[in-house]
């Protein structure tokens, strides 16, 4: 094989490795795209505006109460958000204006919704409002 012919057929075969890298690069970038889509289909993002109610939860997480056992509460609450940080962080003030010392990451919170218990004392509140000031003695 001459040196020509032999130059020629080397560079024949440089051309076919960039289409095989050109090809391999497209559809590992296709490949990422799918990972994507798959996982933010499961994500769901959470925000928070100034004023909503929140659920904290209870820290340490592993902790259990000696007397609730494996019932012991795992959100506490509800909270006000007073403020919002760079990086999903929250202010968060409760109910009777204490503010909590340390922020808290946006996934250790979650939006309020009263209990059946709450909702029940609300509209006997409602129904009642001379029974509940004479309960508040």
């Amino acid at each position: 094989m001459t040196s020509e012919a032999y130059q020629e057929a080397i560079s024949i075969m440089n051309l076919d490795v960039e289409a095989k890298r050109a090809q391999a690069l497209s559809l590992r970038i296709r490949q990422k795209r799918l990972t994507v889509e798959s996982y933010n289909k499961r994500v769901r993002k959470k925000s928070f505006k100034l004023g909503d109610l929140v659920w904290k939860v209870r820290l340490p997480m592993w902790h259990k109460d000696h007397f609730y056992g494996k019932w012991t509460p795992q959100w506490e609450g509800p909270f006000r958000v007073i403020k919002f940080y760079s990086g999903n962080s929250y202010g968060l003030q409760d109910m009777n204006g204490n503010i909590t010392r340390a922020n808290i990451n946006g996934k250790f919170i979650k939006t309020y919704h009263p209990t059946v218990w709450e909702k029940y004392a609300q509209n006997i509140q409602k129904s009642f409002p001379e029974f509940w000031k004479y309960r508040q003695k």
